[in-house]
């Protein structure tokens, strides 16, 4: 459960994080507003696209292993991603962070049904409220934080990389688990 609750508040603080600091991010970065307007519609593209490969990468590699992978993609590109130097790294970044959430994205549902075979109502409400919970803290809370560091968006964004990177070890042990 807590390996799930985890995944899930991480799958939208890569997109609810930017439209907060999006005028700083255009402004450190000389980002055009047409650029800009593309890295707000990445999220729908990069979900249509890498989502479909999950299942393929899952029944591959196992679903647990290709979320791990996932998790440890989306915690490199948030940590990563705002110290770029120019827009096209900041784009680039931005499509390996938001491929490490469409692989997780897809899988999450596919482990409640195989873990919870007997409460997938129960455990995908929880599933939904994490994932809700995160996409609201991380819009509220970027600007927050950006202040709080000194007008540094970068920081304001970068902080999630934490929350990613909690969300790796509980993984990591359900991997473990499922090898023995």
């Amino acid at each position: 459960v807590l390996a799930l609750v985890l995944g899930a508040l991480n799958l939208r603080l890569a997109v609810t994080s930017i439209g907060p600091v999006l005028t700083e991010i255009r402004a450190g970065l000389g980002m055009s507003g047409a650029v800009a307007g593309l890295l707000t519609s990445l999220p729908v593209l990069c979900f249509a696209t890498v989502g479909l490969a999950a299942p393929r990468l899952a029944r591959r590699f196992g679903a647990t292993p290709v979320i791990v992978a996932g998790l440890l993609v989306l915690t490199a590109g948030l940590a990563v991603r705002p110290f770029v130097g120019f827009t096209a790294a900041f784009v680039a970044l931005s499509v390996l962070t938001l491929a490490g959430i469409a692989v997780v994205n897809v899988l999450l549902p596919v482990i409640v049904k195989e873990r919870f075979p007997d409460k997938v109502g129960a455990m995908t409400g929880i599933y939904s409220v994490a994932l809700n919970l995160g996409a609201t803290v991380a819009a509220a809370a970027t600007v927050p934080v950006t202040r709080a560091s000194g007008d540094d968006w970068r920081f304001g964004l970068a902080v999630w990389a934490l929350a990613a990177a909690l969300a790796v070890p509980p993984w990591l042990v359900l991997g473990r688990d499922k090898i023995t």
